[in-house]
Protein backbone atom coordinates (compact mmCIF):
# COMPACT_ATOMS: atom_id res chain seq x y z
CA UNK A 1 0.00 0.00 0.00
CA UNK A 2 2.00 3.19 -1.06
CA UNK A 3 1.90 5.68 1.62
CA UNK A 4 4.06 8.58 -0.39
CA UNK A 5 1.27 9.30 -3.21
CA UNK A 6 0.78 12.66 -3.80
CA UNK A 7 -2.67 13.52 -2.32
CA UNK A 8 -5.60 15.02 -4.16
CA UNK A 9 -6.51 17.82 -2.48
CA UNK A 10 -10.46 17.36 -2.17
CA UNK A 11 -14.05 18.71 -0.95
CA UNK A 12 -17.12 16.98 -0.37
CA UNK A 13 -20.19 19.24 -0.94
CA UNK A 14 -23.26 18.08 0.41
CA UNK A 15 -25.49 20.07 -1.91
CA UNK A 16 -28.64 18.80 -1.00
CA UNK A 17 -30.43 16.31 1.83
CA UNK A 18 -33.33 15.28 -0.31
CA UNK A 19 -33.39 12.24 -2.40
CA UNK A 20 -36.50 11.25 -4.76
CA UNK A 21 -35.29 7.27 -3.61
CA UNK A 22 -36.55 6.18 0.47
CA UNK A 23 -33.97 3.15 0.55
CA UNK A 24 -34.80 1.04 3.35
CA UNK A 25 -30.65 0.55 4.30
CA UNK A 26 -29.77 4.34 3.54
CA UNK A 27 -28.34 5.69 6.69
CA UNK A 28 -30.02 8.99 6.41
CA UNK A 29 -33.68 9.09 6.87
CA UNK A 30 -36.84 10.95 5.29
CA UNK A 31 -34.81 12.41 2.47
CA UNK A 32 -38.31 14.41 0.73
CA UNK A 33 -38.46 16.23 4.35
CA UNK A 34 -35.23 17.71 3.83
CA UNK A 35 -33.40 20.95 2.29
CA UNK A 36 -30.94 21.88 -0.43
CA UNK A 37 -28.35 23.47 0.17
CA UNK A 38 -29.29 27.65 0.32
CA UNK A 39 -28.25 30.58 -1.65
CA UNK A 40 -26.44 31.73 0.89
CA UNK A 41 -24.12 28.48 1.84
CA UNK A 42 -23.35 28.53 -2.02
CA UNK A 43 -22.32 31.34 -2.58
CA UNK A 44 -19.98 31.22 0.72
CA UNK A 45 -18.88 27.86 -1.23
CA UNK A 46 -18.20 30.13 -4.73
CA UNK A 47 -15.89 32.39 -2.45
CA UNK A 48 -14.26 29.57 -0.86
CA UNK A 49 -13.61 27.75 -3.67
CA UNK A 50 -12.34 30.91 -5.73
CA UNK A 51 -9.95 31.04 -2.62
CA UNK A 52 -8.80 27.88 -2.51
CA UNK A 53 -4.68 27.67 -4.33
CA UNK A 54 -4.46 24.87 -7.20
CA UNK A 55 -6.62 22.75 -8.42
CA UNK A 56 -9.12 20.42 -6.22
CA UNK A 57 -11.65 17.98 -6.76
CA UNK A 58 -14.72 18.71 -5.58
CA UNK A 59 -17.43 16.15 -5.14
CA UNK A 60 -21.05 16.81 -5.64
CA UNK A 61 -23.08 14.81 -3.48
CA UNK A 62 -26.26 14.60 -0.92
CA UNK A 63 -28.94 12.93 -1.11
CA UNK A 64 -29.45 12.84 -4.50
CA UNK A 65 -27.31 15.65 -6.09
CA UNK A 66 -28.90 15.97 -9.88
CA UNK A 67 -31.84 17.36 -7.62
CA UNK A 68 -30.57 20.74 -6.54
CA UNK A 69 -31.96 23.63 -9.32
CA UNK A 70 -28.73 25.20 -9.02
CA UNK A 71 -26.89 22.20 -10.00
CA UNK A 72 -25.83 23.63 -13.88
CA UNK A 73 -24.23 26.88 -12.43
CA UNK A 74 -22.53 24.90 -9.29
CA UNK A 75 -20.54 23.21 -11.95
CA UNK A 76 -20.03 25.86 -14.25
CA UNK A 77 -18.45 28.04 -11.21
CA UNK A 78 -16.34 25.27 -9.96
CA UNK A 79 -14.72 24.61 -13.69
CA UNK A 80 -14.60 29.11 -13.54
CA UNK A 81 -12.40 28.59 -10.86
CA UNK A 82 -10.03 25.94 -12.14
CA UNK A 83 -11.18 22.93 -10.30
CA UNK A 84 -12.13 19.61 -11.20
CA UNK A 85 -15.74 17.48 -10.07
CA UNK A 86 -17.35 14.43 -9.47
CA UNK A 87 -20.43 12.95 -8.07
CA UNK A 88 -22.72 9.73 -6.89
CA UNK A 89 -25.81 9.85 -8.65
CA UNK A 90 -29.04 7.05 -8.28
CA UNK A 91 -29.11 7.80 -12.52
CA UNK A 92 -32.62 8.15 -12.28
CA UNK A 93 -32.55 11.04 -14.72
CA UNK A 94 -33.55 11.16 -18.04
CA UNK A 95 -30.28 10.55 -20.58
CA UNK A 96 -30.16 14.18 -22.11
CA UNK A 97 -30.39 15.90 -18.91
CA UNK A 98 -27.00 13.91 -17.88
CA UNK A 99 -25.86 14.49 -20.87
CA UNK A 100 -26.29 18.05 -21.06
CA UNK A 101 -24.39 18.16 -17.50
CA UNK A 102 -21.79 16.26 -18.65
CA UNK A 103 -20.72 18.17 -21.95
CA UNK A 104 -21.09 21.64 -20.39
CA UNK A 105 -18.24 20.24 -17.60
CA UNK A 106 -16.49 18.45 -20.65
CA UNK A 107 -13.15 16.49 -19.24
CA UNK A 108 -13.65 18.73 -15.62
CA UNK A 109 -15.88 16.13 -15.07
CA UNK A 110 -13.32 13.63 -14.02
CA UNK A 111 -15.74 11.13 -12.52
CA UNK A 112 -19.50 9.43 -12.28
CA UNK A 113 -20.77 6.80 -10.51
CA UNK A 114 -24.36 5.55 -10.91
CA UNK A 115 -25.27 4.12 -7.94
CA UNK A 116 -27.38 0.93 -8.47
CA UNK A 117 -30.56 0.65 -5.78
CA UNK A 118 -32.36 -2.29 -7.27
CA UNK A 119 -35.63 -2.32 -4.91
CA UNK A 120 -35.81 1.48 -6.46
CA UNK A 121 -35.23 1.02 -10.05
CA UNK A 122 -38.76 0.12 -11.84
CA UNK A 123 -36.94 -1.30 -15.11
CA UNK A 124 -33.30 -2.30 -15.08
CA UNK A 125 -33.21 -3.06 -18.74
CA UNK A 126 -33.58 0.72 -19.19
CA UNK A 127 -31.09 1.20 -16.50
CA UNK A 128 -28.60 -0.62 -17.84
CA UNK A 129 -29.46 0.72 -21.01
CA UNK A 130 -28.88 4.54 -19.63
CA UNK A 131 -25.50 3.26 -18.61
CA UNK A 132 -24.25 2.24 -21.77
CA UNK A 133 -25.61 5.42 -23.64
CA UNK A 134 -23.57 7.55 -20.98
CA UNK A 135 -20.75 5.94 -21.04
CA UNK A 136 -20.72 6.68 -24.97
CA UNK A 137 -21.80 10.02 -24.95
CA UNK A 138 -20.14 11.30 -21.50
CA UNK A 139 -16.38 12.94 -22.24
CA UNK A 140 -13.27 10.95 -22.74
CA UNK A 141 -11.90 12.32 -19.40
CA UNK A 142 -14.50 11.16 -17.66
CA UNK A 143 -14.14 8.16 -15.01
CA UNK A 144 -17.94 6.21 -15.41
CA UNK A 145 -18.81 3.23 -13.30
CA UNK A 146 -22.25 1.86 -11.81
CA UNK A 147 -21.80 0.40 -8.10
CA UNK A 148 -24.48 -1.45 -5.95
CA UNK A 149 -24.33 -3.06 -2.31
CA UNK A 150 -24.27 -6.39 -2.17
CA UNK A 151 -26.04 -8.46 -0.09
CA UNK A 152 -26.39 -12.56 0.29
CA UNK A 153 -30.26 -12.11 -1.13
CA UNK A 154 -28.95 -10.08 -4.39
CA UNK A 155 -25.67 -11.27 -5.05
CA UNK A 156 -26.89 -13.24 -8.27
CA UNK A 157 -29.01 -10.92 -9.23
CA UNK A 158 -26.05 -8.49 -9.31
CA UNK A 159 -23.75 -10.73 -11.13
CA UNK A 160 -25.99 -10.85 -13.96
CA UNK A 161 -25.95 -7.42 -13.94
CA UNK A 162 -21.78 -6.91 -13.77
CA UNK A 163 -21.72 -8.98 -16.99
CA UNK A 164 -24.46 -7.43 -18.96
CA UNK A 165 -22.40 -4.29 -18.17
CA UNK A 166 -19.21 -5.75 -18.52
CA UNK A 167 -19.97 -6.90 -22.12
CA UNK A 168 -20.96 -2.94 -23.25
CA UNK A 169 -17.83 -1.72 -21.62
CA UNK A 170 -19.06 -0.21 -18.68
CA UNK A 171 -17.56 -0.70 -15.34
CA UNK A 172 -19.26 -1.92 -12.18
CA UNK A 173 -18.04 -2.46 -8.57
CA UNK A 174 -19.42 -3.72 -5.70
CA UNK A 175 -19.81 -1.65 -2.18
CA UNK A 176 -19.90 -3.59 1.33
CA UNK A 177 -22.86 -3.29 3.45
CA UNK A 178 -22.36 -1.48 6.06
CA UNK A 179 -23.98 -2.56 9.68
CA UNK A 180 -23.74 -1.12 13.14
CA UNK A 181 -20.80 1.27 11.23
CA UNK A 182 -18.79 -1.58 10.02
CA UNK A 183 -18.68 -3.70 6.98
CA UNK A 184 -20.19 -7.12 6.75
CA UNK A 185 -18.16 -10.36 6.21
CA UNK A 186 -20.29 -12.18 3.34
CA UNK A 187 -20.06 -15.86 3.34
CA UNK A 188 -17.03 -17.75 1.37
CA UNK A 189 -18.36 -17.50 -2.51
CA UNK A 190 -19.23 -14.04 -2.22
CA UNK A 191 -16.39 -12.99 -0.77
CA UNK A 192 -14.26 -14.78 -3.11
CA UNK A 193 -16.09 -13.15 -6.45
CA UNK A 194 -16.29 -9.57 -5.51
CA UNK A 195 -12.95 -9.22 -4.06
CA UNK A 196 -11.57 -8.23 -7.60
CA UNK A 197 -14.36 -6.01 -7.80
CA UNK A 198 -15.07 -3.86 -4.63
CA UNK A 199 -15.36 -0.29 -4.59
CA UNK A 200 -11.51 1.12 -4.58
CA UNK A 201 -9.71 0.83 -1.16
CA UNK A 202 -12.80 -0.97 0.78
CA UNK A 203 -10.24 -3.47 1.38
CA UNK A 204 -7.63 -1.65 2.81
CA UNK A 205 -10.19 -0.22 5.49
CA UNK A 206 -11.82 -3.39 6.22
CA UNK A 207 -8.46 -4.65 7.51
CA UNK A 208 -7.35 -2.32 9.25
CA UNK A 209 -7.60 0.17 12.46
CA UNK A 210 -7.01 3.81 11.57
CA UNK A 211 -7.26 5.28 15.12
CA UNK A 212 -4.47 7.23 15.86
CA UNK A 213 -3.64 7.12 12.07
CA UNK A 214 -2.49 10.12 10.75
CA UNK A 215 -4.50 11.49 8.34
CA UNK A 216 -4.75 15.01 6.27
CA UNK A 217 -8.28 15.32 6.52
CA UNK A 218 -9.39 18.37 7.51
CA UNK A 219 -5.89 20.13 5.90
CA UNK A 220 -6.53 18.61 2.10
CA UNK A 221 -9.59 17.26 2.64
CA UNK A 222 -13.43 17.98 4.14
CA UNK A 223 -17.17 18.32 3.23
CA UNK A 224 -19.37 21.28 3.92
CA UNK A 225 -22.83 20.42 5.28
CA UNK A 226 -26.16 21.69 3.36
CA UNK A 227 -25.98 24.46 6.48
CA UNK A 228 -22.36 25.63 5.71
CA UNK A 229 -20.70 23.63 8.80
CA UNK A 230 -17.61 22.04 7.88
CA UNK A 231 -16.12 18.63 8.88
CA UNK A 232 -12.50 17.18 8.58
CA UNK A 233 -13.80 13.78 7.14
CA UNK A 234 -17.08 12.02 6.98
CA UNK A 235 -16.88 9.67 10.37
CA UNK A 236 -17.62 11.90 13.37
CA UNK A 237 -14.79 12.01 16.13
CA UNK A 238 -12.44 14.49 17.77
CA UNK A 239 -10.69 16.91 16.30
CA UNK A 240 -13.93 17.39 14.16
CA UNK A 241 -14.96 20.69 13.33
CA UNK A 242 -13.59 23.06 10.90
CA UNK A 243 -15.74 25.61 11.79
CA UNK A 244 -18.85 27.01 9.25
CA UNK A 245 -18.10 28.64 6.05
CA UNK A 246 -20.95 31.29 6.14
CA UNK A 247 -20.46 32.43 10.12
CA UNK A 248 -16.62 33.08 9.06
CA UNK A 249 -15.34 30.45 11.47
CA UNK A 250 -13.94 27.93 9.31
CA UNK A 251 -10.26 26.90 9.72
CA UNK A 252 -8.38 24.30 7.35
CA UNK A 253 -6.12 21.99 9.93
CA UNK A 254 -2.55 23.24 9.18
CA UNK A 255 -1.18 19.85 9.13
CA UNK A 256 -1.81 15.99 9.09
CA UNK A 257 -3.48 15.02 13.12
CA UNK A 258 -4.28 11.63 13.61
CA UNK A 259 -7.56 10.01 13.37
CA UNK A 260 -9.72 9.44 16.35
CA UNK A 261 -12.64 7.42 14.98
CA UNK A 262 -12.82 3.87 16.06
CA UNK A 263 -14.48 2.89 12.78
CA UNK A 264 -13.63 3.79 9.38
CA UNK A 265 -16.04 2.72 6.54
CA UNK A 266 -15.59 5.69 4.19
CA UNK A 267 -13.19 5.00 1.16
CA UNK A 268 -13.14 8.59 -0.07
CA UNK A 269 -9.97 9.71 1.80
CA UNK A 270 -8.14 6.91 1.06
CA UNK A 271 -9.24 7.32 -2.21
CA UNK A 272 -7.59 10.81 -2.29
CA UNK A 273 -4.68 9.58 -0.34
CA UNK A 274 -5.11 11.59 2.57
CA UNK A 275 -4.21 8.73 5.12
CA UNK A 276 -0.36 7.84 6.28
CA UNK A 277 -0.60 4.39 6.64
CA UNK A 278 2.05 3.43 8.95
CA UNK A 279 2.44 7.27 10.96
CA UNK A 280 1.26 7.16 13.72
CA UNK A 281 0.96 9.90 16.28
CA UNK A 282 1.09 10.55 20.22
CA UNK A 283 -3.23 11.48 20.58
CA UNK A 284 -2.39 13.07 24.15
CA UNK A 285 0.17 15.78 22.48
CA UNK A 286 -2.28 16.17 19.67
CA UNK A 287 -4.76 16.99 21.88
CA UNK A 288 -3.17 19.40 23.85
CA UNK A 289 -2.19 20.85 20.98
CA UNK A 290 -5.51 22.22 20.74
CA UNK A 291 -6.11 23.44 17.16
CA UNK A 292 -7.21 26.85 19.15
CA UNK A 293 -9.88 25.02 21.09
CA UNK A 294 -10.35 21.23 22.79
CA UNK A 295 -12.73 19.24 21.17
CA UNK A 296 -15.86 19.12 23.61
CA UNK A 297 -16.12 15.69 23.47
CA UNK A 298 -13.89 12.58 23.53
CA UNK A 299 -16.18 9.90 23.73
CA UNK A 300 -13.93 6.73 23.26
CA UNK A 301 -11.47 7.89 26.14
CA UNK A 302 -12.13 7.46 29.77
CA UNK A 303 -13.89 10.09 32.21
CA UNK A 304 -10.94 10.29 33.92
CA UNK A 305 -8.79 10.84 31.21
CA UNK A 306 -11.12 13.52 29.66
CA UNK A 307 -10.72 15.46 32.79
CA UNK A 308 -7.04 15.68 33.15
CA UNK A 309 -6.92 16.59 29.11
CA UNK A 310 -9.27 19.58 30.30
CA UNK A 311 -7.36 20.22 33.20
CA UNK A 312 -3.78 20.32 31.07
CA UNK A 313 -5.04 22.05 28.04
CA UNK A 314 -6.73 24.24 30.14
CA UNK A 315 -3.40 25.30 31.95
CA UNK A 316 -1.88 26.05 28.73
Amino acid sequence: MGIEKNPIKSIEWIITDRCNYECSYCFQRSYAKRSHCSDEVTEASFGLFASLEGRWHIKLIGGEPLLHPRLLEMSEKIVEYGHCLSTTTNFSFPIHRLTEWSMQCGDRLVSVTASLHLNQVQSLTDFVGKCVAFNRLKSPGTHFAVTSVVTEDNFEQLKEIERDLDREGVLFAYQVMRVGGRFVKYPPEIEEHIGASLATNTSSLRDHRLFGTLCRTGELFFKIEVNGDAYRCLMPQALYSMGNITRGTFKRFARPLPCTSLICTCTTPANRNMILYGQKAHLWETVLAGLGGLPASLPHLSGKVRSRIRRRFRSR
